[in-house]
């Protein structure tokens, strides 16, 4: 991936609006792609990816990661995504090159099982997407004690 400067414009600004006060850059593309980002809790993982990377990860708030659909197949890719979706941080920005990750068999689908939506493309082919557990399931009309209880009703009919 050599669009790095492109995806920095695109990047920089997208980080900066969660104002994290920690970051986890893990790969080469997003290291090249936040060089210039001041921060005092700076995380670096470097590929290959395992799973025991994450053991001894603290909690961030925002993660870059590149160049891992195209190492690692789906079940292992989905299982390190999910890992640190579900346990390390709210916020990831996932970098991917789409022709290569398809030779280890990554679809649109894949990304989207995660929770994670597309949000930038590159000219060179290089794709973007987010993952923010804000964005992740919206709220619903339906979901409020309006129409689940109605405890003026209490004890004076029986169901």
């Amino acid at each position: 991936m050599t669009d790095s400067i492109a995806l920095s414009k695109i990047l920089v600004p997208l980080v900066a609006r969660f104002q994290p006060k920690s970051l986890l850059l893990a790969g080469e593309t997003a290291l090249e792609c936040i060089k210039g980002y001041e921060d005092t809790r700076l995380l670096k993982i470097t590929t290959p990816f395992a799973q025991s990377q994450l053991e001894q990860l603290p909690l961030v708030d925002v993660a870059v990661i590149s160049d891992l659909t195209e190492q690692l197949d789906v079940a292992a890719g989905q299982q390190w995504l999910g890992s640190l979706r579900n346990r390390y941080t709210p916020h990831i920005f996932l970098i991917s090159e789409p022709a290569q990750a398809r030779q280890n068999g990554w679809q649109l689908t894949d990304y989207l099982a995660l929770g994670l939506r597309h949000i930038a493309g590159t000219q060179q082919g290089v794709q973007l997407f987010s993952y923010a557990i804000e964005n992740y399931q919206y709220r619903r009309d339906w979901l409020n004690s309006r129409f689940w209880a109605n405890p003026e009703n209490y004890d004076k009919y029986r169901w």
